[in-house]
């Protein structure tokens, strides 16, 4: 057990770094000491909100999963019960070659169970294919992987990939859905695979999203008797930012925060604990930061994991924030995807002032776009005023709405999604095991079990109680 006033460095001050530490703070007191290391010049990592003129507007994550009660519950401990909002519940459209379309609503992810759900988004011929897939089972091992572009197309045809899957997943992993493995994007598609071979049923994937949409409204059913009636929201954001999720996050935790603090590999100590170069020593050590930076910070402590974690690929993206004067002209929905055959360079638009009424109310209109998928980032290394002309010609063409910004705000993102390929959570099962076999050291992130903002709170607090539960064997 710990016997002197521990140190421990958090390596990362986007969210996991800042949550690891709050917890570090809640499991070991006041008198502990919490160093907060990271090169960025401000702490938040992907959550960032910009000062517009009409008020904050989110360049990073715009939201959480509200139906991950722990996360609501987590920020209401946080003292921001009040600053949770929810959204107008307008619907989004899809763009393709075609034109505009009703965004697809009873699907798993864009895949659907039959032809009916995507309606006109996808041709004859495509709905064909789509309601012949139940009737030829294919085979399914549980446990096994794919990628889930390439079942999807292979049994439903390309169109549903390119058309009603890549757009959904586009701005989640910024990468098409070719190129995500199903276990860890679609958990439970996977687990309704498994389900219907362990039962020697046919294996289809309509009868797997079925059977997903069925567990998912009798999950529904059971939320809204347990509320009283009352509908619990897809989404939640912060009226005022992410910003006060991270000064609320600072305030509690009173850190030795060290911003452009650029650190090396963590040497193990002789004498017990780490040394972290650029920080000073430590008695536990938690890390937080992007996969590649946490391979290299690992290789001396935990090399065979730091090697699989290396191995995670990153995609980068960049958002164009615009400010209108005025939204006449602009739809009534809360966005537009993009289709792959759309034949725009952004890849969806959210129309951030309609999604979210307490946005509405500043008056005008707030729209955010979205560029950058795995493998091409030609289009994030285009200049500001490039990518805004962009922004603007490819919203005109989607939506008919061509009226000049009145302010706008370029931010980039380098590396900022993880690409969950096929196998990924068997790869996260074996650095799990790896980690555990180093006392004192716990590693955490996007790339780890989910890039959400749910899936990286639980991340965190996991992390940081296996360091506290350390320092008190």
């Amino acid at each position: 057990m710990q016997e002197t006033t521990p140190t421990i460095v958090v390596l990362g001050a986007g969210l996991t770094g800042l949550v690891a530490a709050h917890r570090l703070r809640e499991r070991l007191g006041p008198d502990a000491e919490i160093i907060i290391a990271d090169p960025a010049d401000e702490p938040g990592g992907k959550l960032r909100s910009v000062m517009m003129e009409s008020g904050p507007v989110e360049v990073g994550a715009e939201a959480y999963l509200a139906f991950r009660a722990d996360a609501t519950e987590y920020f209401e401990q946080l003292g921001l019960a009040d600053q949770l909002v929810e959204p107008s519940g307008l619907p989004s459209t899809v763009y393709s070659a075609g034109g505009t379309h009703p965004m697809p609503r009873d699907t798993v992810m864009g895949i659907p169970a039959s032809s009916e759900a995507v309606g006109d988004l996808v041709s004859d011929e495509g709905r064909s294919l789509i309601d012949a897939e139940v009737h030829t089972s294919f085979t399914w091992t549980p446990g096994e992987d794919r990628l889930l572009g390439e079942l999807v197309a292979e049994r439903m045809g390309r169109e549903v990939v390119d058309r009603v899957v890549t757009p959904l997943f586009g701005g989640v992993y910024s990468t098409r859905a070719d190129h995500l493995g199903i276990r860890a994007t679609v958990p439970q598609l996977a687990h309704a695979l498994d389900a219907l071979a362990a039962d020697g049923a046919d294996v289809t994937l309509t009868g797997a999203v079925e059977r997903v949409l069925s567990e998912r409204r009798e999950a529904n059913e059971a939320r809204v008797a347990s509320t009283g009636g009352v509908k619990v929201p897809v989404f939640r954001t912060f009226r005022d930012g992410y910003a006060v999720l991270i000064d609320a996050l600072l305030e509690r935790t009173e850190p030795d925060l060290r911003m452009g603090t650029e650190t090396g590999r963590i040497v193990p100590r002789n004498a017990g604990g780490f040394h972290v170069p650029g920080v000073g020593d430590a008695d536990a050590v938690v890390v937080a930061t992007p996969a590649p930076y946490a391979a290299e910070l690992l290789e001396l402590v935990a090399r065979d994991a730091a090697g699989i974690i290396g191995n995670v690929d990153l995609a980068s993206s960049a958002v164009v924030a615009m400010r209108f004067d005025d939204d006449a002209g602009l739809p009534e929905n809360s966005g537009v995807l993009v289709a792959v055959d759309g034949g725009l360079s952004a890849k969806a638009f959210t129309f951030s002032s309609r999604k979210w009424p307490h946005l509405g109310e500043r008056g005008g209109a707030i729209v955010r776009a979205s560029f950058g998928r795995f493998g091409d980032d030609s289009l994030v290394q285009l200049s500001d005023e490039e990518l805004i002309d962009l922004a603007v010609t490819d919203l005109a063409t989607a939506t008919g709405f061509s009226t000049p910004p009145a302010e706008t705000y370029v931010q980039r993102w380098w590396g900022g999604l993880p690409r969950y390929d096929a196998g990924h959570a068997e790869a996260m099962d074996a650095v799990d095991g790896l980690m555990d076999e180093v006392t004192g050291i716990a590693a955490a992130g996007a790339w780890h079990r989910g890039p959400g903002v749910p899936a990286c709170i639980t991340d965190a607090r996991r992390a940081a109680d296996t360091v506290a539960d350390a320092l008190f064997d």
